[in-house]
């Protein structure tokens, strides 16, 4: 297939939606298809990949408006010289553009669909997202659970396809700094929970230092909570800004000792961060309006064979199969958390198997390879269904 791929989200920018956007580009073309990519513009500073060079087509100014208008113009000339099958949008931001390209050339276009991007509660939103999910003639939903909020919205079974998103191992070319490498060190022979993901608030961070963390203190004093991530800066959708209240909360809960907030690292320092883990938490919270779409990190972690515990909510339970890859106790339930985390602890050996087996459930599952040929796999039926 010849797939012109329109995204707002792509690396060097950093987060989810822009890995979904490299990994599903690069499987597609890995497995023999014709992939060009039409993309934002570079962030300051920042420079194109050289393997990227020959395939993207970069915007010139910021922002969504000329990202927008570059991907209607430059996407235009690119049907015309390359014809391509169907074009695919990894977010909802540039649905606008394939929306007008479809009609325009009459080109079937898919979504990528990663859950709180159709549930954000403003009117103006809603009402502008509905022509572009119904025009779509593919949805592809990063879980069962953001697939059952697509067919809640009237649209059709036959047009949403469940392909969750894949891991990838980061690249560890260098050593973990020298601070990383003095925490590590400090924290022997204490157990070790981490989260990592961006400072939002559905993640359940401030809620799990304020309310589990005394429960776990009064058996495991010794015990360590890092926080690896930064404050959502770049996100369209979340504008909140927690850093300062888990940092007022861990004042207040007297965990100076026990929670650091590590803010962003880089590869090198989060593998060591994984390498010194127990446990990996998700204590997300179940909220109507912003959902977990899948968890992905969750995957990250198991490919380290470090299990999770997490919360029963959103696309969490496809990430996690509960007591076999890892735990899942009720959103919202502080005593369920800590109590699933302290029989975690005091367990090695389930520790051991637990992770053994997510490890090998990613290995078998989430590979982008394999999460490729689902995406190819959907085009295809869709194309099908058009013929």
């Amino acid at each position: 297939m010849k797939i012109l791929m329109l995204t707002w989200n792509y690396p060097p920018t950093i987060g989810g939606i822009e890995q979904v956007a490299h990994y599903t580009a690069t499987g597609l073309r890995r497995l023999g298809h014709d992939v060009t990519v039409v993309a934002s513009v570079l962030p300051p500073g920042a420079g194109e990949a050289p393997e990227q060079r020959p395939f993207i087509h970069r915007a010139d100014k910021k922002g969504i408006p000329a990202f927008l208008l570059h991907a209607v113009r430059t996407g235009s000339r690119l049907i015309r010289r390359q014809r391509p099958d169907v074009l695919l949008c990894p977010s909802l931001t540039s649905a606008p553009a394939a929306w007008l390209l479809s009609r325009r050339f009459r080109i079937p276009y898919a979504i990528q669909i990663h859950g709180s991007d159709i549930l954000l509660p403003r009117r103006a939103y809603q009402a502008a997202i509905h022509p572009l999910l119904a025009g779509a003639g593919g949805l592809f939903a990063n879980s069962r659970n953001t697939a059952r909020l697509l067919q809640q919205r009237g649209l059709q079974p036959e047009r949403i396809h469940v392909v969750y998103p894949g891991v990838t191992p980061p690249p560890t070319e260098t050593g973990p700094s020298e601070k990383m490498t003095a925490l590590a060190a400090a924290a022997e022979g204490r157990l070790v929970l981490l989260t990592v993901g961006r400072l939002v608030k559905r993640k359940g961070i401030l809620e799990f230092i304020r309310d589990v963390m005394p429960l776990l203190s009064v058996r495991h004093p010794d015990l360590l909570y890092w926080v690896v991530g930064g404050e959502p800066s770049s996100s369209l959708i979340h504008q909140e800004r927690i850093a300062d209240q888990l940092a007022a909360a861990i004042r207040e809960g007297g965990h100076e000792n026990r929670v650091r907030l590590l803010g962003r690292l880089a590869d090198a320092d989060l593998a060591l961060a994984y390498q010194q883990a127990d446990l990996f938490v998700l204590p997300c919270l179940d909220d109507p309006n912003d959902v977990e779409g899948f968890g992905i990190v969750l995957l990250e972690a198991a490919l380290r064979g470090v299990p999770g515990v997490a919360t029963r909510c959103g696309g969490i339970p496809d990430a996690v199969m509960d007591g076999q890859t890892g735990v899942l106790v009720p959103p919202d339930d502080p005593a369920a958390m800590a109590g699933a985390i302290e029989a975690l602890l005091e367990r090695p050996e389930q520790r051991r198997r637990l992770g053994q087996a997510a490890r090998e459930r990613t290995l078998a599952r989430f590979t982008w390879d394999a999460v490729a040929a689902q995406y190819a796999e959907g085009l295809r039926a869709l194309l099908a269904a058009r013929s």
